[in-house]
Order: C-alpha cells, then sequence, then structure tokens
C-alpha cells in the first residue's frame, strides 16, 4: 500500500469523526516542521485495535504520505512534513484498512493540528502564520462547492503574529481584518447560494451562523444584489459579540481612553 491519495473516493466508507484524533503540528520557522499524531480513540470511533493507519499530509497541492502502524498501537514519533509547501496551510487525511489488505474500511478527511488553530478548531475560520514576505495578511478561501472538510483560512505574518492566538487577541487585528474576511467568506457563499443548504460543503457549515445574523438567503444571480447582501452581513457582524467589543476598544484606544 505505497500510495493514498487525498482524493482517494471514499463512498461507503466509514467516516471517523474527526474529534477522535488530537493531532500536533510543530513550526519554529525555522527548521522542517514535523508533526505527531498524540492521540486516537480507535474504540469510540468503532475500529478494530488490529487495524492499520496512515496519514496523508497536504498542503496547497503538495503531500505527504505516512504509515503509523496499528491503532492501538501506533507511532507517536514526530515526523518531518518537509516536502509540503509552506505558505499554504496543513491538512491532515487518515485512512485505515486491514493487515495485508488494500481496500479501505474508514477514513478521516480536515483533520486539523490542534497547535494550527490556536486550540480554536470549532471556529469557522483558521489562522495560520507563515512567512508572507510583504503582505501582513492573506485570505486562502476555498470555492463555495469544496467540501466540509475545507475552510478559509486567514494567512498571517509570522513575525508579526508567531501564534494564531496572538492574532485572535489583538483587537487591531480582529477589528480590521475580520469584517474584510467575512465580506470576502459572505460573496464566495452568494457566488453559489445554493451551497449554503448543502452539508457536504464548507459553505453549509455556515448555514447556522448565516441564519444567527438574520440577514437573509443570499440572493440567485444578481451580482449587485449579492454585494448587498455581503455588506448586511458585515454589518450584522461588526455589530455583535466578540467584534463589537474589539471595535469599541479600538476606538476608546484612538481616543486615548484606554489605559493599559
Amino acid at each position: 500500500m505505497k500510495q493514498i491519495s487525498r482524493r482517494t473516493n471514499p463512498t461507503g466508507l466509514n467516516e471517523i469523526d474527526r474529534r477522535h484524533f488530537s493531532l500536533r503540528l510543530s513550526d519554529d520557522g525555522k527548521s522542517d516542521r514535523t508533526f505527531w499524531l498524540e492521540r486516537f480513540d480507535f474504540t469510540a470511533a468503532g475500529i478494530a485495535p488490529e487495524v492499520l493507519i496512515n496519514c496523508v499530509a497536504t498542503s496547497g497541492s503538495s503531500e505527504q504520505y505516512f504509515a503509523l502502524g496499528t491503532v492501538s498501537n501506533f507511532s507517536r514519533t514526530a515526523r518531518p512534513i518537509n516536502e509540503l509547501v509552506r505558505n499554504k496551510p496543513v491538512r491532515f487525511r487518515f485512512v485505515f484498512h486491514m493487515p495485508g489488505e488494500k481496500r479501505l474500511i474508514g477514513f478521516a478527511d480536515g483533520v486539523r493540528p490542534i497547535d494550527e488553530s490556536g486550540n480554536l478548531g470549532g471556529s469557522l475560520v483558521d489562522i495560520f502564520p507563515t512567512d508572507l514576505n510583504g503582505p501582513v495578511w492573506e485570505l486562502d478561501l476555498p470555492p463555495a462547492s469544496a467540501d466540509a472538510s475545507a475552510k478559509p483560512c486567514i494567512l498571517v505574518e509570522r513575525s508579526i503574529f508567531p501564534v494564531a492566538l496572538a492574532a485572535v487577541n489583538h483587537h487591531w487585528f480582529v477589528s480590521l481584518v475580520m469584517p474584510e474576511v467575512m465580506r470576502k467568506v459572505a460573496m464566495r457563499i452568494g457566488e453559489d447560494s445554493g451551497s449554503l443548504d448543502d452539508d457536504d460543503t464548507w459553505t453549509g457549515t455556515w448555514k447556522a451562523y448565516i441564519d444567527q445574523l438574520d440577514v437573509g438567503p443570499p440572493p440567485e444571480d444578481e451580482d449587485d444584489l449579492v454585494e448587498e447582501w455581503a455588506a448586511s452581513v458585515v454589518r450584522r457582524f461588526a455589530s455583535t459579540g466578540h467584534l463589537r467589543l474589539q471595535i469599541d476598544r479600538l476606538i476608546s484606544e484612538m481616543h486615548g481612553d484606554v489605559t493599559e
């Protein structure tokens, strides 16, 4: 079983919940990145102890394959992922098969390392520190029809935000960047409004949040109306919750009302 592509058709296979995995990624920006599988609860996942677990690490269009052993005694050794491009977020696919057989019996797509997301694995957007060589941030946005394991990912300049939480907790970043990220996400959803009702796409995972904003569904086939709808999404987004508090803090700071 030399190659298992991330593009292997998983139809009919047992899809393993990503919550059964605990994955770590080490990246200091200087030496090779390494990853290791810290935990996999094969009992909760309904996988027999003798089943073999294999991993495909992907970044952009590059990928790297690893055989990790049996699910009951898999290798926890840190492994270099030096064949992957460095300017895209790393994702992991795990596939399972019985010893001596090539037929897959299960898979888990889009597993994200804890360290990369700053322990924000439940969020709708990832943040990934990398070397942007000029820009402070960029948005890596999947097509609207991409599967549910995909996520919008904000690439941030590592020299400013060495870890994801540094950006998440910075009120300037949140106030100035996140509304534009939301606008771009809303515009992407508006490109294929039907995808919001498709649970198999990443945009489908946004449906509950968009409904919560109470802006109605995206209009169909009207560019001007889609832009207007996206603007209403941003206005609602900026007026509620954590973002509103961060914007208020920024305004107070600009008026000299904040003391550290």
